[in-house]
């Protein structure tokens, strides 16, 4: 996986972005380190890894700002950067915590959470997401789409048995159409529109936006939608033939990466899911669960293959 660095111009970046949100101006003291006018220190530390390391030397220059001041997280994809602010004395309460490597240096990794960033060795330490940086050069890539729309209008006998395969098909189909990256660990399988392998964008999960721990736990989720940088937004477990509870079960361990959550299935089977999900552990996040039905999939696929023929005549010529 390819980590992309924290530049001095990303850091220009945010420095402007911090200024203009507190209206102050910041001062550098060192690489990481940076005062307001008021004497208010900030950290900053960036990229696009789940990991970030410190310096003995930038540790010991905290030593000099005992008081409050702005823990500053930045997380760098493709498009944009999330700036995420949290206490520095927290912080620096707690640089006891952190992870030492082989050179003595220091070493704190990130995991995503609703709306920010916690530390994993420092878990009290909460950086609140207050703005994103988009990148004006960035441009989304729709070279699939033409691909795509041809095999969602391949014709189907209205009487033709779906298969479990079948069923995700049409959801790496319509993802891929609403230009998610999409993925499913199926890849062998073989539908009535194709390899499923062949259909998704991506061979693996896409690593760069999810935190390892979570990583083993998401490859195995029927089908997954990725937004552009690699984040998972949707995930869904069709229950055709198998046990709901073992769908719940598995979307339930990826809950914390603020993903919806769908389970499809015959509408004979939305009593048992109303059960299921009353017990535990899943009536915890029971609200974070939705149950779809063939049927409703099948009219957003109708809607998705309409609206590619619709565009086709439209844009014909053009």
């Amino acid at each position: 996986m390819k980590v992309e660095k924290f530049t001095d111009k990303d850091r220009a970046l945010v420095l402007k972005e911090l200024e203009r949100i507190q209206k102050t101006k910041l001062i550098k003291k060192t690489r990481k380190l940076f005062i307001d006018e008021n004497g208010l220190p900030y950290l900053i530390a960036g990229g696009s890894a789940d990991w970030h390391g410190m310096t003995q030397k930038g540790i010991a220059d905290l030593d000099n700002y005992k008081r409050e001041g702005a823990f500053v997280l930045v997380k760098k994809f493709k498009t944009k950067m999330e700036i995420n602010v949290g206490s520095l004395s927290v912080f620096v309460t707690n640089i006891h915590k952190l992870r030492r490597n082989s050179t003595g240096n220091y070493q704190f990794h990130c995991l995503a959470v609703e709306d920010g960033v916690v530390l994993e060795e420092i878990p009290e330490l909460y950086c609140n997401k207050v703005a994103e940086i988009f990148f004006s050069n960035h441009t989304k890539d729709l070279s699939r789409l033409k691909e795509i729309s041809k095999i969602i209008n391949i014709e189907v006998a209205d009487n033709t048995p779906l298969t479990h395969a079948d069923i995700q098909a049409k959801l790496i189909l319509i993802g891929s159409y609403l230009n998610y990256r999409t993925y499913t660990p199926d890849r062998g399988k073989q539908s009535i529109y194709g390899t499923l392998g062949d259909l998704c964008s991506e061979k693996e999960v896409p690593k760069e936006s999810i935190p390892s721990i979570s990583i083993d736990s998401v490859r195995f989720v029927d089908v997954i939608w990725f937004d552009e940088e690699g984040y998972p937004t949707h995930a869904f477990e069709v229950e055709h033939t198998t046990d709901i509870t073992k769908g719940l079960l598995r979307l339930y361990q990826i809950h914390k990466l603020r993903i919806k959550l769908y389970i499809i299935a015959e509408e004979e089977n939305k009593q048992k899911f109303q059960r299921e999900v009353q017990k535990n552990p899943f009536m915890k996040i029971k609200q974070e669960y939705i149950f779809k039905n063939y049927q409703e999939l099948d009219e957003f696929f109708e809607s998705v293959k309409n609206f590619t023929q619709i565009q086709e005549k439209f844009l014909k010529g053009a």
